[in-house]
């Protein structure tokens, strides 16, 4: 076992967190989970923004605006893991059957895609400035108010993107049959 890996009985403990009865609630209509996906997207711009606008301005990063974005991308973390809960994405495949472990390799999949590209536009960014003026001042730096909320935004998608997707993209789910 790897360091970081979950064991059998972790991936047991986080399943049987997730598949609680008190849980379902989080699993929610797709409109619920939608809604979710669409707060976190805001709130993670949102983040980032707050990050960029004081560097965009000129004026340096200042208490308020450094809390302002930690406290966003805290509220987008937490707001992450219950579309986690939502999505039921959980590491490893124990207890899923195989249409649930195609679709998670798909989503998984797809969330590589964004983050590659999103680390390419980075690149670009980074290099259209370094090639912008050659011969000035300019030309050899990256402004931190445009590097700075792309690198947020790639981390944050990277992290949460698969789990925002089987949210997005799974019907609602079949009521329980109660006797």
């Amino acid at each position: 076992m790897f360091i970081g890996q979950p064991n059998n009985r972790t991936q047991e403990r986080i399943r049987s967190m997730i598949e609680n009865p008190r849980r379902r609630a989080f699993w929610a209509a797709r409109s619920r989970r939608r809604a979710a996906v669409a707060v976190f997207v805001a709130l993670t711009l949102a983040a980032a923004l707050f990050l960029a606008l004081p560097l965009v301005v000129g004026a340096s990063l200042s208490f308020p605006g450094m809390a302002g974005f930690v406290g966003l991308l805290l509220v987008s973390a937490v707001l992450s893991t219950h579309i986690n809960i939502a999505a039921r994405w959980v590491v490893g495949y124990h207890g899923l059957d195989e249409f649930q472990r195609a679709e998670m390799d798909r989503a998984t999949r797809l969330g590589h895609h964004v983050t590659a590209a999103l680390a390419t536009l980075l690149v670009a960014v980074t290099a259209g400035f370094a090639t912008a003026a050659p011969g000035t001042d300019m030309g050899a730096e990256v402004p931190l108010a445009v590097l700075a909320p792309l690198v947020v935004v790639t981390t944050m998608a990277h992290a949460a993107f698969p789990a925002c997707y089987l949210a997005w993209t799974r019907p609602d789910e079949l009521p329980d049959d109660e006797d």
